[in-house]
C-alpha cells in the first residue's frame, strides 16, 4: 500500500491498492463524488424564453405597439403584442427542442477507459471512474480525469487543452517535478503508457473548474455567412424604400394621428418582408435533420455542421472498416517455424488476461481465431513484461515476452513485412519480400513477426535494442470487399463527391482495392507516400488531382494531402488512429467510428455508429436535402413577401390615397402566412436538388432568381390591387387580406420545386399541404367570423367575390409556375453555354 497526496486542489486520496477498489467502494465512492462528468448549466425554460423577446424586431414591434396606445387604438397594440409574444414563444419552443436534440444525441457518443477493479482488468464507461481507480491508459486515449501516475513507460502527452501549448511533454511516475507526474482530463496521450490512480472527477477536476474551456467554439459556416449578408442587405432595401416613402407621405399628411397610422402601417409592412422566421425555420431543419441523421448511424457534435456534410465534394478515408467489412481472417502462414509464430502471435495479443479488450484490433481477433486450442494453453503461462503500442509512421508494435519454464525473454516485433525484413538478418529475405508482394497483388493483407532472444531487465530499451531480429514469417489476412463497396463509390459519384483512399497498407493490395472498386484501371499509378515526398510542388499537384489511391501513407503524409486538396475541395476525412487527430482537425468535415480510439473522436465533428462508407454518403445526402428545404423557405420569402412589399408600397404612394390594409392585418397575415413553412423540414426533396454539393455562392444564385420571380409577383400584385379600386374600405381590405394569404401559402408549392408541381418533382408532404389547407381554413375564417372580424375589421366578403378572388389565386400560381420554369431552363441553358466555352 502507498499513500499520494493530490498535489493539487481535488479530492484527497486515499490508501489505493494495486488491485484496484472493489463494488463497493465504487457504490460508495459515486454516492459521494457524483459521476466523472462536468456538470453542465441546465436548460432553463425561461431564461431561453426571455431571451426570445430580445431582438431588433421584438423591439420595433414593441414601439408600433407603444405608437398605437399613444394614439388610444389599444385593440391594435394588443394584436401586436400577441404577434410578438407568439413569435417568441415559438422561437422558444425550436431553441429549447434544440438545445434537448443536441443533448440527446452527445449521449450516444460513450468514452471507454480500461481499469483495475476486483483485481481485474476491465472496460467501463468514464462516467463510472471515482477518486482511487487505477486507470491504465495508452496512445491515443483521452485522459478522462485527474491522475496521479504510478507507472509509465516512454510516455508522451498534449496538455494543449489547459496549457494550450501544442508541443506534447514528458512524463512519467519517478520524475523529478511533482507535475510531471500528474495527468490532467482533457489531455492526449500521444506516445506510451502509463498506469495512474484518480484523484479527482468530473467538476473536482481542473478542467472541471474552467469548464468553459471545454464549450464549442461558435464558428460562422460560410452558409451562415451568406444568409448574413443576404439579410442585411435585405434590411437596408426595405429600410431605404420605408423612408422614402414616409418622406413622400409626409408632405401630403398634416395630422399627427394620421401620420402616426401611416408609421405603424409602415412598420407591419416592413415585418412581412424581414425574414424573421429565418432562424427559426433553420433551427427546425437542423434539429430534426440532426435526429434523423442519428437514426441513420450518423451523430453530429453540432448543428452547424450538417452544412459542412452537405458541402462536401471529396472524401478521403483509409479502406479499412468502411469499405471492408474489417473482419480479418487468417487465410495462411508462410514461416519455417509456424507453431513458433502461432506461440509468438497468441502471447503478443494486446490485453490478453483483459475480458472486455477495449484495444483489440482486428489484426488480434484474427490471430486470437486462427491459435490452435493447444498453443493456447501451451503459451497461457507466458507473461508480457513490456510493450510499445502500434506506431503507423514506424508500421510495427513491440512487445517483451518471457516464458515462466525457462526463464527466457523474447522482444516481438510485429508490423509490415517490408518494414521487418529491413530490421532482420535472414538469407530468404528476398523471397519472402516477393512472396509478400504476390500475396498484396490478390488483395491479401500481411501481418508478420520477427524476434530475438534477449537478457531483459528494469533499464531496458527497447527502441535501442531493435536490430539483428530473426524473420519469423508473416500470416496473409483476408478482409473482404463490402459487398456494397462498389454500389458505394458509384453512388459517391452520382452525388458529384470524389473518393480518394489513403491506406497505410502496401502498394500492391492498394492496386488490388483501386481495381475493385473502379478507382483505377490497369496501368494506372498508385502512389505512396514516399513518392509524393519526392515529388516537385507541380507534380506533387498533379498526383493528387489525378490518383484516388495512395498506399504507404503515413499520418503526417495524409495531413499534407489533405492540406494541399483543400485548396480545391470542401474535404470529408475519416480516421479513427491515434495519428489521426491532426486531419481530423484540418479537414472541412472530420469524420470517426464509433470504435476510434478516444482522440480521434473528440477530433471528429461526426461520429458514425456503423463502420460503412455508405452511411457517410446516406448522410452527405440527407445533409443537403436539410438545405434544400431551407432554401425553399428563403424562395417564399424572395418571391412572394418582396413582390407584395414593393407592389404595395408602389400602389400607396401613386394611387391610393390612404393605406391599403390596416397594421393588424399585415401582421396577422405574416405569421399565418410563416405557419406552413414551420413544416418544410418533412418536404420531400427531388433527387436533383441533392446530385450536387451545396455551396455558399448558391444563395446569391438563388436570391438572383428568386428576384425574377419577385418581379412578376409584384406586377400581378400591382394589376390586383388596382382591380380591387384605389379607394381603401373594409370590402378592398378583406379582399387584399385573403388574396396576400391565399398567394403567399400556394406560392411554397410551387417554388418548392424547379419543375412543373402539377406533373413533375417530387410531390408536398401531407404535413406541408395540410397545414397549407389549414391555414387557408383560418384565413377564411378570420373574415367572416363576426368577433374577429369585428376585432381586424373585416367584412364578410360576397361569394360571387369570393369566388372571383379563388380564380385570379390560381391564375397567380399557375403563371407564376411556368415563368419559374422559363427561367430555369434560361439559367441553365446560360451555364451550358458558359461550361462550353471555358
Amino acid at each position: 500500500m502507498e499513500q499520494i497526496n493530490a498535489p493539487v486542489s481535488g479530492m484527497p486520496l486515499e490508501n489505493f491498492s494495486e488491485g484496484g477498489l472493489n463494488s463497493m467502494q465504487v457504490k460508495a465512492k459515486l454516492d459521494q463524488f457524483g459521476e466523472n462528468t462536468f456538470k453542465k448549466e441546465k436548460i432553463n425554460g425561461f431564461i431561453i424564453f426571455c431571451r426570445q423577446f430580445i431582438n431588433p424586431l421584438s423591439f420595433i414591434l414593441m414601439f408600433a405597439a407603444g405608437l398605437s396606445v399613444i394614439m388610444g387604438e389599444y385593440s391594435d397594440a394588443a394584436v401586436i403584442m400577441v404577434i410578438v409574444t407568439l413569435n417568441s414563444f415559438l422561437s422558444f419552443i425550436q431553441e429549447y427542442r434544440s438545445s434537448k436534440a443536441i443533448e440527446r444525441l452527445s449521449q450516444l457518443i460513450k468514452r471507454n477507459v480500461l481499469v483495475i477493479r476486483n483485481h481485474e482488468q476491465t472496460v467501463i464507461d468514464a462516467s463510472q471512474l471515482v477518486p482511487g481507480d487505477i486507470v491504465i491508459l495508452r496512445g491515443g486515449d483521452v485522459v478522462p480525469a485527474d491522475l496521479k501516475i504510478i507507472d509509465s513507460y516512454n510516455l508522451s502527452v498534449d496538455e494543449s487543452q489547459l496549457t494550450g501549448e501544442s508541443i506534447p511533454v514528458s512524463k512519467g511516475y519517478n520524475s523529478i517535478d511533482a507535475n510531471d507526474s500528474l495527468l490532467f482530463t482533457g489531455s492526449v496521450i500521444e506516445r506510451g503508457h502509463c498506469k495512474c490512480v484518480v484523484f479527482a472527477t468530473g467538476n473536482q477536476s481542473e478542467l472541471g473548474k474552467i469548464a468553459q474551456l471545454s464549450n464549442d467554439t461558435k464558428k460562422v459556416t460560410p452558409y451562415q455567412k451568406s444568409l448574413a449578408e443576404f439579410s442585411v442587405t435585405l434590411l437596408r432595401m426595405i429600410g431605404a424604400t420605408i423612408v422614402l416613402m414616409l418622406a413622400i407621405k409626409a408632405v401630403t399628411i398634416h395630422n399627427a394621428n394620421d401620420f402616426g397610422e401611416v408609421l405603424i402601417f409602415a412598420v407591419a409592412l416592413a415585418m412581412t418582408v424581414v425574414p424573421e422566421a429565418l432562424p427559426m425555420i433553420t433551427t427546425i431543419n437542423l434539429s430534426y435533420g440532426a435526429l434523423q441523421l442519428a437514426k441513420q448511424k450518423v451523430i453530429v457534435k453540432r448543428l452547424a455542421v450538417i452544412e459542412g456534410l452537405g458541402r462536401i465534394n471529396l472524401l478521403c478515408s483509409d479502406k479499412t472498416g468502411t469499405l471492408t467489412n474489417d473482419c480479418l481472417t487468417v487465410s495462411n502462414v508462410i514461416s519455417e517455424d509456424e507453431t513458433l509464430f502461432q506461440t509468438l502471435a497468441y502471447i503478443s495479443i494486446e490485453d490478453l488476461q483483459v475480458e472486455n479488450k477495449k484495444y483489440m484490433s482486428s489484426f488480434d481477433r484474427a490471430f486470437l481465431q486462427y491459435v490452435p486450442e493447444e498453443i493456447m494453453t501451451q503459451a497461457g503461462c507466458w507473461i508480457q513484461l513490456n510493450s510499445i503500442p502500434f506506431n503507423p509512421a514506424e508500421r510495427r508494435r513491440r512487445v517483451v515476452v518471457q516464458n515462466p519454464e525457462d526463464n527466457k525473454s523474447y522482444l516481438v516485433v510485429i508490423g509490415a513485412p517490408e518494414t521487418l525484413i529491413d530490421l532482420s538478418n535472414h538469407n530468404k529475405n528476398l523471397r519472402y519480400k516477393q512472396l509478400a508482394a504476390e500475396s498484396g497483388k490478390k488483395g491479401m493483407r500481411q501481418l508478420a513477426i520477427a524476434y530475438k532472444e534477449i537478457d531483459y531487465n528494469p533499464d531496458y530499451n527497447i527502441l535501442t535494442d531493435e536490430k539483428d531480429l530473426i524473420f519469423l514469417g508473416f500470416a496473409e489476412l483476408l478482409d473482404p470487399l463490402r459487398l456494397t463497396a462498389k454500389s458505394t463509390i458509384d453512388k459517391a459519384r452520382q452525388l458529384g463527391v470524389d473518393v480518394k483512399i489513403l491506406t497505410g497498407d502496401s502498394i500492391e493490395i492498394a492496386e488490388y482495392v483501386s481495381r475493385e472498386l473502379g478507382l483505377s484501371k490497369d496501368g494506372d499509378k498508385i502512389y505512396t507516400g514516399d513518392d509524393l515526398e519526392r515529388m516537385s510542388d507541380v507534380q506533387y499537384e498533379t498526383a493528387l488531382r489525378e490518383c484516388s489511391v495512395f498506399a504507404r501513407v503515413t499520418p503526417e503524409q495524409k495531413y499534407n494531402i489533405i492540406n494541399h486538396l483543400k485548396n480545391h475541395h470542401v474535404v470529408g476525412y475519416q480516421g479513427d488512429g491515434i495519428n489521426d487527430a491532426p486531419s481530423l482537425k484540418l479537414a472541412d468535415v472530420a469524420i470517426a467510428v464509433h470504435n476510434a480510439t478516444d482522440v480521434a473522436k473528440d477530433s471528429a465533428d461526426i461520429v458514425l455508429l456503423e463502420d460503412d462508407l455508405g452511411v457517410i454518403l446516406d448522410g452527405i445526402q440527407y445533409g443537403r436535402s436539410i438545405f434544400v428545404n431551407i432554401n425553399k423557405y428563403i424562395k417564399h420569402a424572395m418571391i412572394g413577401n418582396l413582390g407584395n412589399f414593393f407592389s404595395m408600397i408602389f400602389f400607396y404612394i401613386f394611387f391610393a390615397a390612404d393605406i391599403p390594409m390596416l397594421a393588424i392585418q399585415l401582421l396577422i397575415g405574416n405569421i399565418i402566412q410563416d405557419m406552413p413553412l414551420m413544416t418544410v423540414f418533412s418536404d420531400l426533396v427531388d433527387p436533383e436538388e441533392v446530385r450536387s454539393p451545396q455551396a455558399a455562392s448558391q444563395i446569391r444564385s438563388l436570391i438572383n432568381t428568386s428576384l425574377g420571380l419577385g418581379a412578376f409577383t409584384a406586377v400581378y400584385y400591382l394589376f390586383f390591387f388596382l382591380f380591387t379600386g384605389t379607394e381603401s374600405t373594409p370590402l378592398t381590405q378583406t379582399t387584399l387580406f385573403l388574396f396576400y394569404n391565399f398567394t403567399q401559402l400556394l406560392v411554397i408549392i410551387s417554388v418548392r420545386s424547379k419543375d412543373h408541381f402539377f406533373w413533375q418533382g417530387a410531390k408536398p408532404s401531407r404535413l406541408l399541404l395540410g397545414t397549407i389547407a389549414l391555414f387557408i381554413a383560418v384565413s377564411i375564417a378570420l373574415v367572416y367570423n363576426p368577433f374577429t372580424a369585428g376585432l381586424m375589421g373585416f367584412v364578410s366578403l360576397p361569394l360571387t367575390d369570393f369566388a372571383v378572388l379563388t380564380g385570379i389565386t390560381i391564375a397567380f400560381i399557375c403563371l407564376l409556375d411556368f415563368v419559374k420554369v422559363m427561367l430555369n431552363k434560361l439559367k441553365s441553358n446560360a451555364l451550358a453555354h458558359k461550361a462550353i466555352a471555358s
